[in-house]
């Protein structure tokens, strides 16, 4: 992570000497300056989404199939503000039952459903007991018309949580 925040400073220093430079020196006509002004621009918009993505924002992608449940914060619907809710679930993708790489924090829209067993597995977690999420798929109900569930505000997913089992010792 560090080698990036290194990298886009390195990248934003010298977008800005480069730029400086050709519109002091170079004897190019006025349209070609504006253009490389708005090019630096369009990167330092590009690089702040960077930034974004190492800095620990919510990721919008779905969930991974099994994870590591950390914690996890519910912001319940509100109407009088006009907010929908949403849920942030901070999790480690587990590959062979260990953590693929390091934690990073999902946005997932608010369900209530989602909101008690997320409840559920934290004060599980409080009594010192692991919590493994694992997606699963409703199964598709049979001669219904194809329609995507989640354009009607269905969620099609749901998130089972379960205690981390036992470690197998060895034998003596």
């Amino acid at each position: 992570m560090n080698e990036i925040l290194m990298l886009l400073v390195v990248a934003y220093i010298f977008l800005v000497a480069l730029l400086v430079l050709v519109l002091l020196y170079a004897r190019l006509p006025w349209w070609l300056k504006l253009l490389l002004v708005i090019a630096a621009a369009g990167l330092y918009w590009l690089s702040y989404q960077g930034w974004k993505q190492v800095q620990g924002w919510p990721s919008a992608v779905e969930l991974p199939d099994k994870f590591l449940l950390h914690a996890s914060v519910i912001e319940e619907p509100d109407q009088e503000q006009g907010s929908t809710g949403r849920i942030f679930i901070w999790a480690s993708n587990l590959q062979g039952n260990k953590p693929a790489g390091e934690p990073r924090a999902y946005l997932v829209p608010y369900d209530r459903e989602l909101h008690s067993s997320l409840q559920d597995a934290l004060r599980n977690q409080r009594n010192g007991n692991v919590q493994i999420g694992v997606k699963e798929r409703n199964k598709p109900i049979q001669n219904a018309a194809p329609v995507n569930l989640r354009q009607l505000g269905q969620v099609h997913e749901k998130l089972k949580f379960t205690e981390l089992p036992d470690p197998a010792l060895p034998e003596k």
